[in-house]
């Protein structure tokens, strides 16, 4: 078992560029040019601290663990133009595509990423970090630092204002050319937030605080998710959060919510762009991880407080997750075999 631990951003983002193979060609602050002939590059420009803008093509070229131990919130925004991801599907590991313009603010209290051979990325990304533009970025541009909060955190937004998507692309080629200087990258950072802030752009990031609707495609159905259906998505994500080790069915927490279960569930992959199932798993896995490497619980307790009945089921679900038994996960961090 390959596994890391970051403390903190700047530290995650160098020992996963090494841990892929990337060789570090140029470390001239504010940037970065990290690239291997077989394996691909990853360039950024600025800081995690307050602007950084990164592009990337590269591929995962063994299974590893990083976990990361520090809280971050960021308005993070960009283009995904290739990418294969795993998710979790009636209990198999499928691979997925998702080519796609994105936004989010994405706030996270420590975890821990399974990264996967073959896994492939190519795109674009930018990272403000939010003390950052609510101290700086939000007082400059003469705005409250409440002027976000119509972004509800955690989802991610794939339909983006044709002025935020051609700003992107401008971004992305001044960092092809190598050609992002300090100003540039405050400039296009504050410009990309006063975009976003516009009163007429709020309509493209509907979480249910606004008076539209929207249609979400299901297969060759159609689905209308109304503004209350997206308050009890999201109030669905938060009871998920708390209560992931109860396994609520989905019927079940849809009829807690008043919201049908087609809707829960189509509603829920739109807002946070995966199913309610690998979210929860998520968290079970990271808890249970957690447990191993911090108490001297048993595997078969362990289970138990992450609502498996079957530790058979636990240690098969965890192994799919982690790519590693709980006992082998264990002995890493008890230096056992």
């Amino acid at each position: 078992m390959i596994y890391h631990l970051a403390k903190d951003p700047d530290s995650y983002q160098r020992l996963f560029y090494q841990q892929i193979g990337l060789k570090h060609r140029d470390a001239k602050a504010p940037q970065n040019d990290w690239s291997d002939e077989a394996i691909g590059s990853i360039y950024t420009y600025g800081t995690m601290d307050t602007i950084q803008f990164g592009i990337g093509d590269y591929t995962i070229s063994q299974d590893f663990l990083a976990e990361f131990q520090y809280d971050t919130e960021y308005l993070h925004a960009g283009i995904i133009y290739e990418g294969i991801t795993y998710s979790l599907v009636e209990n198999q590991m499928q691979q997925s595509a998702t080519p796609s313009p994105f936004l989010a603010i994405e706030h996270a209290c420590g975890g821990i990423n399974c990264w996967r051979r073959g896994q492939h990325f190519k795109g674009i990304e930018i990272s403000i970090e939010m003390e950052y533009l609510k101290n700086k970025i939000l007082p400059y541009l003469g705005v409250s630092d409440d002027s976000l909060d119509f972004l509800v955190k955690n989802v991610r937004h794939v339909h983006l204002p044709k002025e935020l998507t051609d700003l992107i692309l401008q971004i992305q080629r001044l960092l092809e050319a190598r050609s992002m200087t300090p100003e540039l990258l405050l400039a296009l950072g504050t410009t990309f937030t006063a975009l976003l802030i516009r009163p007429d752009f709020k309509q493209f990031f509907f979480t249910g605080t606004d008076v539209m609707s929207e249609r979400i495609f299901v297969g060759k159905r159609q689905i209308l998710i109304r503004p209350d259906d997206y308050k009890k998505i999201v109030a669905a994500h938060d009871l998920m959060r708390e209560k992931a080790d109860s396994f609520v069915t989905i019927y079940a927490l849809s009829q807690t919510l008043g919201i049908g279960e087609q809707k829960l569930k189509a509603g829920f992959q739109q807002l946070y762009q995966q199913t309610i199932w690998d979210y929860a798993n998520q968290i079970r896995m990271t808890k249970a991880a957690s447990l191993l490497k911090n108490t001297d619980k048993t595997v078969d307790e362990i289970a138990r407080l992450t609502g498996y009945h079957s530790p058979a089921a636990f240690r098969t679900m965890f192994k799919k997750w982690s790519q590693t038994t709980p006992r082998k996960f264990r002995s890493y961090f008890s230096g056992t075999d």
